[in-house]
């Protein structure tokens, strides 16, 4: 009996070897797919920044091609300012003297054409005149000035 004893016993610590064994096995495998999974989202995570990293560094590059563009066009649109009010102030000159010197020859000048000479000339000074119409004007604002008659249509 002892003979049957021993064989019970031994196959029962081999089944329960075998089942720890199965166990820590299993236990095992369990810990190496948990830490392959975490792997694998630390790779998935480690890929979704670097897609936005790339998204990002495109967003920035685009923004900054745009923005050297914007400041080209600006640029080209602060000279071409430039350049029409320079061509303004030098049209305004140009008048201010052709008309001041009409004035200054007739001899006289009515009250209505003085100030309108007058708002020119303050134009051109505010567009960055040099004084060159200055004594054109002075001598304009010490002519006569023309008084206006109208024509009386006689009644008959």
């Amino acid at each position: 009996m002892d003979a049957l004893w021993n064989v019970i016993l031994a196959f029962i610590c081999g089944a329960g070897g075998l089942a720890i064994i199965n166990i820590v096995q299993e236990r095992w495998k369990w810990k190496q797919e948990r830490k392959a999974k975490k792997e694998d989202r630390a790779e998935e995570k480690t890929d979704q920044l670097g897609e936005i990293s790339r998204k990002l560094d495109k967003y920035v590059k685009e923004q900054t091609e745009f923005n050297q563009q914007a400041e080209k066009r600006f640029q080209e649109m602060e000279k071409k300012d430039t350049n029409q009010t320079s061509a303004l102030k030098y049209v305004l000159l140009d008048r201010i003297l052709y008309i001041g010197q009409s004035y200054i020859k007739h001899g006289s000048v009515s009250f209505d054409d003085r100030r309108r000479l007058r708002e020119m000339h303050t134009s051109y000074e505010e567009l960055g005149g040099n004084g060159d119409a200055d004594d054109v004007m002075r001598e304009v604002g010490n002519l006569p000035l023309k008084t206006e008659t109208k024509k009386q249509e006689s009644v008959a």
